[in-house]
């Protein structure tokens, strides 16, 4: 699974540029689905199975990025974000720009600290104030790599191993939940009922994608695979529940939305017979695909499972594969059993 996460980590697809990933999973998905289809948005949606109960899985395709606004007289370029980033981490770190030419490396550039102020060294950077250097010295030059407004860039990087079965790098948030539903459609082939996996385009720019596709299968249940907050050094105790490697997450409330009753006692009694241990958050900021589940059409039951990843929104996401693998085998027996709750 961890070599499909690298592939999955380094296709270049930020919101509304979902493409590349999609195609790799249009790839993986092959010859274990009975259709593949891809709607009017650019939602990936996968079908296996017929009859009922109708089951959807679903996990965001997106990943936080940049994208072109303005090309300077200097060659240096001024960027949208897209996407919840925290602006505080944007200076001094390398991007790539996916131009018609090709992918071009730059650099998020920020004035040397010998010469910056004292007030300079207390206050955040914004945005406005930063530029993507790629190495050329006039707006000519720049368009000549092929660069021009509206492209995108991504977080530059790769998927790296840590100690244990950690991993890190940037977008993991979902690229987790995208492998994890990879492979939950690959292990699941006895079932009662239809199966869509669906994998969604712009989330991270409000939940976009979800509701159409959402809306045109109209399932009985509806199950998000995502990341949560995970408990790290920097945090206040009591701040955040789940921890790396101590199972998947049941996301009872978010900022959106709350677990419907029927989705959690499917989940927890589902981990108790496989002898898999859950984690729970309940929290206040943050959103999946599922919580728009209660306001589509007459309401359709909906919830998440999560897998617990630290420093969300960052180029160095965390996680843990033994949590990802729970999280696979803990759906997959869900989907088998979900006759018996729908």
């Amino acid at each position: 699974m961890e070599k499909l996460l690298k592939k999955l980590v380094e296709a270049p697809s930020i919101s509304g540029f979902e493409d590349n990933i999609r195609d790799l999973m249009k790839k993986e998905l092959k010859g274990h689905v009975s259709s593949i289809k891809v709607d009017k948005v650019g939602n990936l949606i996968a079908q296996k199975g017929k009859g009922s109960p109708r089951i959807m899985i679903s996990a965001h395709m997106d990943e936080l990025g940049l994208m072109v606004k303005f090309i300077d007289k200097d060659g240096s370029i001024k960027f949208e974000t897209v996407g919840g980033w925290d602006e505080r981490i944007l200076p001094a770190r390398k991007v790539v720009v996916y131009g018609s030419k090709g992918p071009v490396t730059g650099v998020i550039g920020t004035k040397p600290v010998h010469l910056q102020e004292k007030d300079d060294k207390k206050r955040p950077i914004d945005k406005k104030e930063l530029s993507i250097d790629v190495g050329t010295d006039s707006d000519k030059e720049t368009e000549r790599l092929g660069i021009q407004v509206g492209d995108f860039i991504t977080n530059h990087g790769e998927l790296s191993r840590m100690a244990g079965s950690k991993v890190t790098g940037h977008g993991l948030d979902d690229r987790v939940g995208c492998l994890e539903l990879i492979e939950v459609m690959k292990s699941v082939k006895k079932f009662k009922g239809t199966l869509y996996a669906v994998g969604t385009v712009q989330e991270e720019m409000g939940l976009i994608g979800v509701r159409g596709s959402m809306y045109g299968i109209n399932p009985d249940v509806m199950l998000s695979l995502d990341t949560t907050y995970a408990k790290s050094s920097e945090m206040k105790p009591g701040e955040v529940n789940a921890e790396l490697g101590k199972g998947p997450v049941v996301e009872i409330k978010d900022a959106m939305s709350f677990m419907n009753p029927r989705i959690k006692n499917w989940v927890l009694k589902t981990a108790k017979a496989k002898g898999i241990k859950l984690q729970y958050d309940v929290s206040s900021g943050g959103a999946q695909d599922s919580s728009v589940g209660a306001i589509t059409r007459e309401g359709i039951a909906s919830g998440a499972v999560s897998t617990p990843t630290r420093y969300l929104h960052t180029p160095v996401e965390v996680a843990d594969m033994s949590d990802v693998k729970n999280v696979v085998v803990l759906v997959s027996e869900m989907i088998k059993n979900a006759g018996k709750y729908f």
